[in-house]
C-alpha cells in the first residue's frame, strides 16, 4: 500500500498543497482554525505521518500548554488547573484550558482545536475511554500529535500515548469503604451507572467488592451525574427512601459512598433541606480530597488525593522536551475521616 502523500491529504481536505503543509508542519503562518481542525482530521483519517525533516525547518516551540479539564466548576478540577496554571505561568508558558463537560465529542473537538493551535504539550485530567472503539478518532489523533513532537500527560486515565498519573481509584476507594465499615458502618448506598466515565465505574466497583469482603450488600444503589446537582438527586431518593422505609436504628445510619467529592458535597446540602441530619441520619463520604470538604459542615470524609503534587508532577513532564519515554507514576491518596462520617459514641 503506497504511503500518504501530503497532496492526498490536501485533497481531502479541499485546500491547497501549501495550507495542508503549513498545518501539519507547524508553520507559524497557521490558516482559521477551522482549516487547521479540517486538515488534522483528513491527516488522522488517511494515516498520513509528517516528513520530520519538512517539520523541523517550519516549527519552532510555541509556549504554549494544552489543559483539559471536565468540568471546570468542580472544585477536583479547578484545584488541578489552578495549580497547574500557576506552574506553567512561573515557567514562561502560557496555558489554554478547555472543560469538555464529560462528553466525547466536546472533548475530541477541543484537542484538536488546541493541536490546531499548535501547542508543545496537553494534560488531560480526568478519565475517558482513550482505548475504546468508540475513542479510536482521538485516540489517533492524540498518537499523531505525539508522533510529531507534541508531548502528552494524563492525569487519572492514561491516554494511550505520552505519561500518566494513576490515582489509585481501586486501591483508594477499597480502603475509603474498608475504613468506614472498621468504624462501624454496616448500610450503604453506592452511586451505579457512570457513562464514559471509567475512574468513577472503577470506584464504585471497588466500594462494592470492599463490601463484599465484609459480608455485605448495599442497601441502595442510585444513579445520578457526576456533580453537585447529581449530589442533590442523591440526597432527595436517599430522603424518600427513608420516608418508605425508616430503619430502626440498630444498624447505623445509610452511609453514602460517592465517587466524586463534589457529589457528597451536593449531596450534604440537599440531605439537609430535606430535614435529615449528617451524620446522624446519613453519613456521607467521597473521592478526591478538594479543599472544600475540608471547610463544609460538617466536613468531609474523603479519599484525599495529592492534588497539588498532581499538578507538579504534570507540568514537570510536559516542560520536559528531551523525554518522550511512555511512563506512568502511581500517586496515591490516604483515607481521611472527618464529620461526615463519624459514629456517635
Amino acid at each position: 500500500m503506497p504511503a500518504v502523500r501530503l497532496s492526498d491529504v490536501a485533497r481531502d481536505a479541499g485546500v491547497s498543497l501549501a495550507t495542508a503543509s503549513r498545518v501539519l508542519n507547524g508553520s507559524a503562518r497557521v490558516p482559521g482554525k477551522d482549516v487547521a481542525e479540517k486538515v488534522q482530521h483528513s491527516a488522522t483519517k488517511l494515516g498520513y505521518v509528517t516528513n520530520a525533516q519538512a517539520q523541523a525547518l517550519a516549527r519552532s516551540r510555541s509556549g504554549l500548554i494544552g489543559l483539559v479539564v471536565h468540568d471546570i466548576a468542580d472544585p477536583y478540577f479547578a484545584t488541578i488547573a489552578r495549580a497547574i496554571q500557576q506552574r506553567v505561568f512561573a515557567s514562561g508558558a502560557q496555558l489554554l484550558l478547555t472543560q469538555t463537560d464529560r462528553d466525547a465529542e466536546t472533548e475530541a473537538r477541543a484537542i484538536r482545536s488546541l493541536i490546531a493551535q499548535r501547542v508543545d504539550a496537553l494534560v488531560l485530567v480526568g478519565s475517558s475511554s482513550y482505548g475504546a472503539a468508540s475513542d479510536e478518532g482521538l485516540s489517533a489523533l492524540l498518537q499523531g500529535f505525539h508522533r510529531n513532537g507534541g508531548r502528552v500527560v494524563g492525569i487519572g486515565q492514561s491516554p494511550g500515548v505520552g505519561r500518566t498519573i494513576d490515582v489509585g481509584d481501586d486501591e483508594g476507594a477499597r480502603a475509603l469503604a474498608t475504613a468506614l465499615m472498621v468504624e462501624g458502618h454496616r448500610r450503604f448506598v453506592v452511586v451505579g451507572a457512570h457513562g464514559p466515565v471509567p475512574s468513577a465505574a472503577h470506584r464504585t466497583g471497588a466500594f462494592l467488592a470492599a463490601l463484599a469482603a465484609g459480608d455485605l450488600e448495599p442497601e441502595l444503589t442510585l444513579e445520578a451525574s457526576l456533580d453537585r446537582e447529581g449530589g442533590y438527586a442523591l440526597g432527595r431518593a436517599i430522603a424518600a427512601h427513608l420516608r418508605e422505609q425508616p430503619a430502626d436504628g440498630a444498624d447505623g445510619p445509610l452511609c453514602l459512598l460517592a465517587p466524586v467529592d463534589v457529589m457528597a458535597l451536593g449531596a450534604i446540602g440537599e440531605l439537609r433541606r430535606q430535614g435529615l441530619r449528617v451524620p446522624e441520619d446519613v453519613a456521607v463520604a467521597g473521592f478526591g480530597g478538594v479543599p472544600d470538604g475540608e471547610d463544609s459542615s460538617p466536613t468531609l470524609t474523603t479519599l484525599a488525593l495529592p492534588l497539588e503534587e498532581l499538578a507538579a508532577t504534570a507540568v514537570e513532564w510536559v516542560m520536559d522536551a528531551d523525554e518522550d519515554s511512555d511512563v506512568t507514576w502511581a500517586a496515591r491518596g490516604e483515607v481521611v475521616l472527618r464529620e461526615s462520617t463519624a459514629r456517635e459514641s
